[in-house]
């Protein structure tokens, strides 16, 4: 039979087959349509074209068959072949044609760094891998050796004002403060001997992992980059801050403006339910969407939550631990970290994509202005559908017993109390562990490194031991907290203390404009059945809905959802045109892909209109700093940055001060301005600076006596503000049970002379729950814990070194034992290394304990030696100018009272001789 009859045989077959079964007429229309269009695209592939020849030779070998076939024979065949056919034209319409990752053109080369002696230049990815195609290699910046003759910003001179060894320049008076303002090698400090130091505060203590405060935030990756601010810096400012949690008191540094130890621990535990990887992804990659800055840009690794049993739900059990909320100051008052300074000055002052990327690279897009500090847990839990019905929420109403929640990770199940008869009732079986549960991933954040590695490793089998490893990891959080919840401000801000800061910071923020760009997941290709598009690294990848799966979500057919309806999702914006009339405008189509039968349209507008605010930022810059565009221009006449007030700032700073321009100073918090407040930048360019000061205005922390305690304790008090005072369980207060902070800033009634009554038997030193404390000690909470130095009161006096900083300084023995205490290093050192008073008598108000009052002259003399009724602390002493002489073991208040006579008492340790 010929090759009509061939044809004929097959329509035959074909109406047979549908008239049995009419509805696989329309399937098999669709699949022949996407067959067609699918192996169109696959004759295009090379790798597909061996699969074609052997379809081409297996119809020919079909036709050859057929020939030697009578008609009934012919019949069978085609009927058994026919579901292989209609299987292979289903299996070709998922074929997916891998993207392979493409590197655009490179740009032009940078300008030689006079610095490095090298230059450098970049390329963009212009297609990103996706659906199984290979990775760019290579990276996207080349640098190269080069020679010029421009010099290095960094080894400029500082004319009258201090430089750092990184080539930064501070003012002089803040040179032997006591404070570390070069912060990479503290340059500031290291010539200052004791005699030349005049500390701005006795406390330098910053709060618990404040440098984290500093580090910039990479708004595409999510990750934390170099540090950008300086928050070793105080400013020659005293602002401190108590912690009611571990009774320290803590100094700010100038770059925080304010910080709050509030400490809040969730008792219970949020978790969510997710039926599927799809629902769960989808809500991290819209939660994780970078907020408060330029939204859209988080990067996100989504094979960490590939859930391979469809049967399985994904459960997030999760907490956070706050321990304290700051805020930083404002980007006129932020000193700027060296190493991120450094970068800036040599940034060049012409726009260079490839340099300023390499900023961006490394510090990031944005820097922290406020948020939490604390510790982060989060479980991503895969249990089966038995699991998750016993973990469901259920309502038990018998006797009015109200609803129970099931857990299993570290609560088994939650008790109820009922109202009429007050009994309890547990419900009876606790969940039982499937095979097909585990814990997929651990996410901490804070806390020490061995709490956090424990926590990674929790075994869904022992829920008592994981509830044990996270509260070891919850309280270590107090000490070592992280960033946990954080608002940003766009790193362009910062630019300014070098020389074209404006310019330089208007090429940044056009940088990081473009670096945002690049890395926006409109840049992929969308996915089949309206799958979820989103980058991975340098990778674009598709997280697929319910009931679809492959590289593009080609395979299968949505679970919910009308079938074959796509969704439409934007195209990226186009570039900005020029300005005309004062606006400029970007378009984007709703394209990648189009909504097709009857899908949704995109959300939001096509056009985007905005001021050319750019435009005007240049033309003001040209006219503020005219050599940054030209370099045959002067620059004009213009001051440094005005000398810093102690305790005080300046308000509004700027990038430049030209001759003739005026700045207002203002104080910190509990101070006021005496003087004047104006400085002007005169024709000499230099400041005038009238006397200023800026004298305290509020009481400070009060000093009590042993075993009294005040509540609130705050930096600062208000004057006619009040403090009870009250004493530990068992005794009571003698004298007034309260103070007052009085017009003339002291605390009134005299706080020396209010104490506690006896103590009731004492007990031995124990170091669980409470016996007798040291004399550097106090009980709280049936506990001993340390005194704060503040609490100390009259004391001998030693020369002590600071082995944190290497300064040398004053102490009494109680504060260098407290000091100790607290986990701080000091050591005594030779009485010379420090400055004493002259030997003058004091008013009756400050007589030491070996001292006492003399009504004649209302001052201060030695006590007979039978006077002594309070010793005080134990200490070995030399006496005498012989280095070699003996030691010996006195009490303060003996030791005190021969040097009140006049007789040299070297203290040679805070402990007895034989200790």
């Amino acid at each position: 039979m010929g090759k009509g009859s061939d044809i004929y045989l097959c329509v035959c077959v074909c109406v047979c087959v549908c008239v049995c079964v009419c509805v696989c007429v329309c399937v098999c229309v669709c699949v022949c349509a996407c067959v067609r269009a699918c192996v169109r695209a696959s004759e295009r592939a090379s790798e597909r074209e061996r699969e074609r020849n052997i379809i081409l030779w297996n119809v020919h070998s079909h036709r050859k068959l057929m020939q030697t076939l009578n008609m009934k024979d012919r019949l069978s065949v085609s009927l058994i072949c026919l579901p292989w056919l209609f299987f292979g034209m289903f299996s070709t319409s998922n074929c997916v044609e891998p993207v392979h990752c493409q590197w655009g053109s490179y740009g032009d080369w940078s300008e030689c760094d006079g610095c490095t002696k090298t230059q450098s230049r970049t390329r963009a990815m212009v297609v990103y891998a996706q659906f199984g195609g290979s990775p760019c290699s290579g990276g996207a910046t080349q640098t190269q050796p080069c020679e010029t003759a421009r010099g290095c910003p960094l080894k400029e001179g500082c004319g009258g004002r201090f430089r750092c060894r990184s080539g930064k320049c501070i003012s002089q008076s803040m040179v032997c403060n006591g404070d570390q303002d070069c912060e990479e090698d503290n340059q500031d400090e290291l010539k200052c001997g004791p005699d030349k130091t005049f500390p701005v505060c006795n406390n330098d203590k910053p709060p618990p992992n404040v440098e984290k405060l500093g580090l910039g935030f990479d708004a595409v990756t999510g990750k934390q980059r170099g540090s950008v601010i300086n928050t070793k810096s105080y400013g020659g400012q005293c602002r401190t801050i108590f912690s009611g949690d571990n009774k320290v008191l803590y100094r700010l540094p100038q770059s925080t403006l304010r910080y709050n130890f509030e400490v809040k621990v969730q008792n219970d535990f949020s978790d969510e339910f997710y039926t599927s990887s799809w629902s769960y992804a989808k809500d991290e990659v819209k939660r994780e969407t970078t907020t408060g800055t330029t939204t859209g840009y988080k990067n996100y690794d989504f094979h960490q939550t590939e859930e391979k049993n469809r049967n399985n739900h994904l459960l997030v059990v999760k907490n956070d631990v706050e321990v304290a909320q700051f805020q930083n100051n404002a980007p006129g008052y932020l000193s700027l970290s060296e190493e991120f300074w450094k970068v800036l000055a040599t940034l060049p002052t012409v726009y260079d994509y490839a340099t300023y990327r390499m900023v961006v690279e490394r510090f990031g897009t944005h820097y922290l202005s406020e948020g939490t500090l604390g510790g982060y847990f989060h479980a991503l839990l895969s249990i089966d559908q038995e699991t998750a019905k016993q973990m469901a929420k259920v309502t038990w109403k018998y006797n009015e017993c109200t609803k129970t929640k099931h857990r299993i990770l570290f609560v088994s199940w939650t008790t109820e109390k009922c109202r009429k008869d007050e009994k309890e009732y547990t419900l009876p079986n606790p969940p039982s562990i499937s095979r097909s549960d585990t814990v997929k991933k651990v996410d901490v954040e804070g806390g020490a490194t061995a709490h956090i590695a424990a926590l990674k490793a929790l075994d869904l089998n022992t829920p008592g031991k994981n509830w044990d490893m996270y509260k070891n990891w919850a309280e270590s959080v107090r000490t070592l907290p992280a960033v946990i919840k954080r608002k940003m401000r766009p790193l362009y801000e910062l630019v300014k203390e070098v020389q074209c800061a404006g310019v330089k910071r208007f090429h940044l923020k056009r940088a990081i404009e473009q670096y945002l760009n690049e890395r926006h997941p409109c840049r992929c290709q969308p996915c089949r059945n309206n799958g979820l598009v989103v980058m991975a690294g340098d990778k674009c990848s598709c997280i697929c809905k319910p009931g679809t799966d492959g590289l593009a979500c080609e395979k299968g057919k949505e679970v919910e959802g009308q079938e074959g309806v796509i969704h439409g999702s934007w195209s990226c914006w186009s570039g900005w045109t020029s300005c005309s009339g004062g606006q400029r405008s970007r378009t984007r189509a709703c394209s990648n892909p189009a909504p097709q039968r009857g899908g949704h349209h995109c959300n939001g507008e096509v056009r985007e209109t905005t001021g050319c605010n750019d435009d005007q930022d240049l033309q003001y810059l040209q006219t503020m700093e005219p050599q940054c565009f030209d370099l045959t221009v002067p620059p004009k006449e213009t001051c440094r940055s005005p000398p810093p007030l102690p305790n005080g700032y300046v308000l509004d700073p700027k990038d430049v001060y030209l001759v003739g321009s005026k700045i207002e100073y203002t104080c910190i918090e509990g101070y006021h301005l005496i003087g004047i407040r104006i400085a002007e930048c005169t024709a000499a360019q230099t400041w005038s600076t009238p006397s200023k000061e800026c004298k305290s205005s509020r009481c400070h922390v009060p000093s009590l006596l042993k075993d009294v305690t005040g509540s609130p304790w705050q930096p600062t008090y208000d004057i006619g503000e009040r403090m009870p005072l009250s004493c530990p369980e068992g005794r009571h207060i003698v004298g007034d049970k309260e103070i007052i902070c009085d017009s003339s800033l002291h605390w009134s009634p005299d706080p020396n002379t209010i104490t506690c009554s006896q103590a009731p038997k004492t007990l031995d030193h124990l170091d669980g729950p409470a016996g007798q404390c040291k004399p550097w000690e106090k009980l709280a909470k049936d506990k001993c814990i340390c005194k704060m130095p503040y609490e100390c009161t009259s004391s001998l006096q030693v020369c002590a070194n600071n082995l944190e900083n290497g300064r040398t300084n004053r102490l009494s023995v109680c504060k260098m034992h407290t000091l100790n205490c607290l986990g701080r290093s000091y050591n005594l050192t030779e009485d010379s290394a420090c400055e004493w008073p002259t030997n003058t008598t004091s008013p009756c108000t400050d007589c030491q304990f070996w001292e006492t009052c003399d009504g004649q002259t209302n001052r201060c003399r030695c006590k007979d030696g039978a006077e002594c009724s309070d010793p005080g602390l134990s200490v070995c002493v030399r006496m005498g100018d012989d280095a070699n002489s003996a030691t010996q073991t006195l009490s303060e208040c003996e030791a005190g009272l021969r040097r009140c006579k006049g007789e040299k008492v070297s203290v040679v340790s805070i402990l007895p001789c034989s200790a």
